[in-house]
């Protein structure tokens, strides 16, 4: 049986949110009471989209959207009725939902894994969209680990804009997932060949063994495991679904191997070119310093594993007309 060891996991599963979270009859009569009540939904693992209903200052319902991914979401289908005309399908959806619920406002909510609460682009334009078709936006609120972003309309100009990483200064009431902070690789990243090679110097691992590395969007590392060098052997696609599965667990998207084996590295080089794997390394310790012997015949630094294995599917939909996500 191969034997895996994991010997740096970033996520706590002690905390990890099992149940429904019941949020009717909460009342929100501030940016603050919104902040406090979010914190149940901070998600180191991957994101999700909610709107939150409001009738006066309660929240009534609450519903929840996912891509189970660590770096987007996928919120409505665009479908293309003229290459100049684009309607979304769901705030149709949304407005009858509101009617029936007797709501009279919304917030929306999502969370970003990578750890930069920072508002992107297609979440202004997602927020834009939905609440000039949706009436009774209230804001939306994006929370991460020790920060958030506050989107809200400007009354004086009537345009969206954006409050980033604002520093949360009290401990959240109400348990979620967090991340642990007493290991020394917690603040560590992988930007580059060279610090993947420092790292296989800082920490040893065993003979016989290679090195998979994780990181999230921001290139923190969130999980370090040794893998026999004979797990290379198994299919491509067997070795690439068990790291697409690890980096959903984690909340990453950038996955590198490092390895002194040259079997192992020759196979590692095509799990790159077949996007499994953002960059992979051969290595050795001489003189009490890591050099590398070779890379990957491409560096990928930046890969998005999960972007590079869609990345096919994604062409499909584009040359077939069938529309576009429009995602978070």
């Amino acid at each position: 049986m191969v034997e895996i060891k994991t010997i740096y996991n970033a996520i706590n599963e002690d905390n990890i949110m099992k149940k429904y979270v019941d949020l009717r009859d909460i009342k929100i009569e501030s940016r603050n009471d919104l902040l406090k009540t979010c914190q149940v939904f901070k998600n180191p693992k991957f994101e999700t989209f909610r709107i939150i209903y409001m009738r006066n200052n309660k929240i009534i319902n609450y519903e929840s959207i996912t891509s189970k991914l660590p770096n987007s979401c996928n919120v409505f289908r665009v479908k293309a009725k003229t290459p100049y005309l684009k309607t979304i399908k769901g705030f149709e959806d949304i407005n009858r939902r509101m009617y029936r619920l007797g709501a009279n406002g919304y917030y929306l909510q999502h969370n970003h894994p990578s750890g930069n609460a920072k508002a992107s682009i297609n979440d202004m334009i997602l927020t834009e969209r939905l609440s000039k078709n949706v009436k009774g936006f209230k804001g939306h609120i994006i929370v991460d680990h020790g920060t958030y972003a506050w989107i809200e309309r400007d009354t004086r100009t009537g345009k969206l804009k954006a409050n980033n990483n604002i520093f949360i200064d009290y401990l959240p009431t109400l348990n979620s997932q967090e991340l642990i902070k007493d290991s020394p690789l917690l603040h560590k990243t992988i930007s580059s060949r060279n610090e993947l090679a420092r790292l296989m110097y800082d920490v040893k691992h065993s003979n016989n063994y290679s090195c998979l590395v994780l990181t999230s969007a921001t290139n923190n590392i969130r999980l370090f495991q040794e893998l026999p060098n004979t797990f290379i052997n198994m299919s491509y696609r067997q070795i690439g679904g068990y790291i697409k599965n690890r980096c959903i667990n984690t909340g990453c998207i950038r996955a590198f191997l490092a390895t002194t084996d040259k079997p192992f590295f020759e196979r590692a080089k095509e799990l790159v070119n077949l996007g499994y794997v953002t960059d992979c390394i051969a290595y050795m310790i001489t003189k009490n310093k890591p050099e590398i012997i070779e890379g990957a015949d491409k560096e990928f630094i930046d890969q998005n594993i999960f972007k590079s294995l869609n990345i096919n599917l994604t062409k499909q939909k584009l040359d077939n007309k069938k529309g576009d996500d429009l995602s978070i």
